[in-house]
């Protein structure tokens, strides 16, 4: 971690302001306080060596607001205040515990927590590299479209990891990514124990805690609800710097300009760099978004909008999804179906009784043919006629059946076949 270092003093005793002097020891023996790196309105950062030999980063529980030192002892600087600054120690250590479980490699891992000096302490690992920040304005040609799409990938990779374990940053921005000399990152100083620590003291409530052009609009809300998509903004605001060179208009004056009925002073990425792809560009725009439910939701989402190999892994599942779901809805209609037609068989009533008559079936026009056809085909009768002519035929037509002689035919018939 290479942030400048704010030296307040010579580091010898009595002569330094709040900050902890060069070598002091904590923990008895534990970590040796090498040097002081920056500070904030919550705590301060420091240089160390465990022991072990090792280099790690020290940060200590200290809002300068409410507390002072008095020979390396934190103090409350009023009575009155010694309440919200036990709750905020508390609430220190908690989210350092919480941040000791994540293991991840782009997230800053958490050693050890422990109090010292009547305040909480963490230890941290130490990143050799630089924060994006300083990239940007000291070496803005250093990162091309390959390296900077990279990161992002890592870096979403790291905020999905944690929003599954129901965690948020709340202070993504350029100086909180580390980058490393292989354009490796590591996302450092969550800001959840800050936010909390807000909520618990009056004296802190007046501590400025957005980052103008990184902090989406529901930050600058006292008390506001932060989803998911309020860490998306910001690192979309981050890499939007990255791309462009200059960080996204400040969110509070787009949500003024948008109420006013004026022009979101938002310039969208889409059609500026015809080095990135439509995808990558569009999805940063659409993470930029001022209100929360126009924002992508996730980081997963995200993911599946910029890397080629999961939007077509997202879509057939999405198909599968759709087949499985046409299927079950196939299946509840024909189940509901007969389900119908079961109830209404059993509610129809059963037909009425045929009377006796209507059961009689009508005779058969021709019993003889049913009974013995053959014999009555060859019965004759007492005028020589068959049984077939008088029986069948006969009744059929009225009168006897017979096939015509020969000499019965017409003259010129028979004539005629005999010229043939």
């Amino acid at each position: 971690m290479t942030a400048e270092a704010h030296q307040t003093g010579d580091g010898s005793e009595g002569t330094f302001g709040d900050e902890l002097p060069n070598g002091t020891v904590l923990l008895r023996g534990q970590y040796t306080i090498e040097r002081f790196l920056n500070s904030g309105g919550f705590g301060m950062t420091y240089l160390a060596r465990d022991s072990l030999d090792r280099t790690v980063v020290i940060k200590e529980c200290f809002p300068s607001s409410m507390c002072m030192r008095q020979n390396k002892t934190v103090r409350v600087r009023s009575r009155a205040h010694a309440d919200e600054f036990e709750a905020i120690v508390r609430l220190f250590g908690q989210e350092a515990r919480a941040l000791a479980k994540l293991q991840h490699p782009h997230i800053v891992g958490v050693h050890q927590v422990f109090e010292d000096n009547h305040t909480a302490y963490m230890a941290l690992d130490f990143v050799e590299g630089r924060d994006m920040l300083d990239v940007i304005e000291q070496e803005p040609y250093r990162l091309g479209p390959t390296e900077i799409k990279d990161i992002l990938l890592k870096m979403l990779s790291a905020v999905a990891y944690i929003h599954d374990r129901g965690i948020l940053h709340r202070d993504i921005s350029p100086d909180n990514i580390l980058l490393d000399d292989y354009n490796n990152p590591v996302l450092i100083d969550f800001g959840a124990a800050r936010e909390e620590a807000i909520r618990v003291s009056r004296v802190l409530s007046a501590q400025h805690t957005v980052k103008d052009g990184y902090s989406p609009q529901e930050f600058y809300i006292h008390g506001s609800k932060q989803t998911l998509s309020a860490d998306l903004y910001a690192l979309a605001a981050t890499f939007y710097h990255l791309i462009s060179g200059n960080a996204p208009p400040v969110s509070q004056a787009r949500l003024s300009a948008v109420a006013e009925d004026r022009p979101d002073p938002y310039q969208p990425l889409l059609g500026y760099n015809r080095d990135y792809d439509r995808f990558f560009l569009g999805a940063i725009d659409t993470c930029l978004e001022i209100f929360p439910k126009d924002r992508l939701q996730s980081a997963h989402a995200w993911l599946e909008e910029i890397d080629e190999a999961r939007r077509r892994q997202a879509a057939r599942a999405k198909a599968k999804e759709d087949r499985q779901m046409e299927d079950a809805i196939l299946a509840l209609v024909e189940e509901t179906n007969k389900e119908v037609l079961d109830e209404s068989d059993t509610r129809a009533p059963a037909p009425a009784a045929a009377p006796a008559e209507a059961e009689a079936k009508p005779p058969r026009p021709f019993p003889e043919l049913r009974d013995n056809p053959t014999q009555i085909l060859s019965h004759t009768a007492g005028d020589g006629t068959t049984g077939r002519n008088r029986s069948f035929f006969g009744r059929i037509f009225g009168v006897p059946f017979r096939r015509p002689r020969q000499e019965d035919k017409p003259q010129s018939d028979i004539v005629g076949k005999a010229g043939r």
